[in-house]
């Protein structure tokens, strides 16, 4: 039996108000407290998705016309938004959907545990990373040459782990990868499109990089105090030793406070010590490379020039290259106008015209250059000139952003890609969004060749982020699922996205979210064989 359903029908079921808007093909679910109809039976969580609340999730099971009701604006589209006054939907084509359920994780408890948590992706890079280090360590002391190397030697291999920790963190080189990763043709096999799209776990590389530095430096420390005990004068040694202590303090705290708990839980504290220690610690190798070269410049006869001396050396090289990519995003340090859009007493949007932004890109943003940015995706404007950012309620500096817009805010270097620049390497895409997670959906979106469905589960969608927000949700999806939290709760988001998976016949997901619904969901379908991607806490 087919049973066509108005594109509003808002209606009234005791004092409960039930309000199901079909537009043109678009699902907007609003549910009151006391749903009608709706099966609440949960399929099996399991494992990490346990978190996830299952409250009134699942599809409606029958499907009615009553009387209309009168509405608020806001919880309504007006007719002048559509091109027909009604569009009809299957009631046995929408069961269907409802029916499916989630299929048994692979593997055990343990392996999957092992694989999508404990070794993930950017943990792989990480030990990858370390391992390459530790065994050529252990190797040269197996050997007996490692109390033998020279400190050049040595403070070389932590010259060049910093080196390559920095610029995998630099803008042009996060551009340059993510462009060429962002090319692989879609005929190439599937498997091929899944681990080229794992580009933005290169965070795993800077961290391992970071820790391997570290270790080598403390290696350092043994040949640099063996040779100040020869040829070398008082005030020279104890200048060496105290750059030497100082590095090791600050090497450490950079490392130490960049562990995700502690990084998570004193977020400020930590972009403070990795800001100000890391240029601390670039500013003090420059006096060690200098300090040392001297040293070993007065233990050769005839001296050489200072500055010949510290030509041949690498460690200079890898230092100068690190001081360049440090200073470079610095050189674009400037401050641009904003214009701000309230939306609700949760979100706003800002609108920047300075430049243009490429695909999926995020500018960074403060309104105090040393103390903390923030990088929100880009949104191209309808005109082509400029681009906007949604901004949501999530801290201090946000709710700042809301409760006062700014005029001015400061940026500085160029957008870095991010995660969703990838997404078009595949052919079909389910795009999940909660909050303003629907910014960087629709940076994805701009490029208006994708096949892609969307779920968006937000509190009062409308109310919150603007009729206009929702609109172009739906112009991107005329059948993207809007899920109002506040009505309904919060949805069983793995269940919701594997069945949308399924129906559209999909390649990949990706899902942006808070890290904690993001880890749930993506473990979820993981663990179910599904591709799934998502930014990461240094992605």
């Amino acid at each position: 039996m087919h049973l066509p359903i108005h594109r509003m029908c808002p209606y009234n079921v005791g004092q409960d108000q039930v309000l199901m808007q079909w537009l043109p093909d678009l699902c907007f679910v609003n549910i009151g407290m006391a749903p009608v109809a709706i099966n609440t039976t949960n399929s099996e969580i399991g494992d990490l998705e346990k978190g996830i609340t299952a409250s009134a999730t699942h599809a409606v099971r029958a499907i009615v016309r009553p009387p209309p009701a009168v509405r608020k604006e806001e919880e309504v589209f007006s007719n002048e938004s559509f091109t027909s006054s009604t569009s009809t939907l299957t009631a046995d084509k929408f069961l269907a959907l409802g029916d499916a359920e989630l299929p048994r994780k692979t593997h055990g408890q343990l392996h999957r545990n092992l694989r999508y948590t404990l070794f993930s992706v950017y943990r792989r890079l990480n030990i990858l990373v370390m391992a390459a280090n530790i065994i050529v360590i252990i190797v040269l002391g197996a050997k007996g040459h490692l109390t033998s190397m020279s400190d050049q030697a040595i403070g070389t291999a932590a010259a060049a782990n910093i080196l390559v920790a920095v610029l995998v963190r630099q803008e042009l080189v996060i551009n340059f990868l993510f462009a060429s990763f962002g090319k692989c043709p879609r005929w190439m096999p599937l498997r091929v499109r899944r681990l080229a799209a794992k580009i933005y776990h290169l965070g795993g590389v800077h961290s391992g990089a970071g820790m391997a530095a570290t270790i080598w430096f403390g290696v350092f420390n043994y040949p640099i105090i063996n040779s100040s005990n020869k040829n070398t004068s008082r005030d020279l040694k104890a200048a060496i030793l105290a750059a030497t202590i100082v590095l090791d303090v600050l090497l450490v705290s950079i490392v130490a406070f960049s562990h995700p708990g502690l990084r998570s839980r004193f977020h400020n504290t930590w972009e403070g010590i990795h800001r100000f220690a890391g240029w601390s610690a670039v500013g003090l190798f420059w006096a060690h490379i200098v300090l040392s070269t001297e040293a070993q410049r007065r233990s050769t006869v005839p001296f050489k020039p200072i500055g010949e001396s510290l030509m041949k050396n690498p460690i200079f090289w890898c230092i100068f290259a690190v001081t360049v990519a440090l200073i470079l995003p610095w050189l674009r340090l400037r401050r641009v106008s904003v214009r701000a859009e309230p939306l609700s007493s949760h979100a706003v949007r800002l609108h920047f015209g300075y430049t243009n932004v490429p695909l999926c890109a995020a500018p960074r943003f403060s309104d105090s250059p040393l103390r903390e940015w923030h990088a929100f995706a880009g949104i191209p404007e309808h005109d082509g000139v400029g681009f906007s950012i949604l901004v949501s309620r999530a801290g201090d500096w946000t709710a700042k952003m809301i409760d006062f817009p700014p005029k001015q805010l400061w940026t500085k270097g160029i957008p870095a890609r991010g995660v969703l620049h990838v997404a078009p390497i595949f052919r079909k895409l389910v795009l999940v969004a909660t909050g303003s997670g629907i910014g960087p959906i629709l940076s994805l979106l701009s490029a208006r060749n994708l096949d892609a469905r969307i779920i968006w589960s937000t509190p009062d969608p409308v109310a919150t982020y603007s009729k206009g927000i929702v609109e172009q949700v739906r112009l991107a999806d005329p059948d993207a699922i809007i899920i109002n939290t506040t009505a309904i709760g919060r949805p069983n988001l793995v269940l919701e996205t594997y069945k949308l998976y399924l129906a559209s016949k999909a390649e990949a997901v990706f899902i942006i979210s808070n890290p904690k619904v993001t880890r749930k969901v993506v473990y979820g379908l993981e663990s179910r064989g599904i591709p799934v991607f998502a930014p990461i806490f240094d992605s």
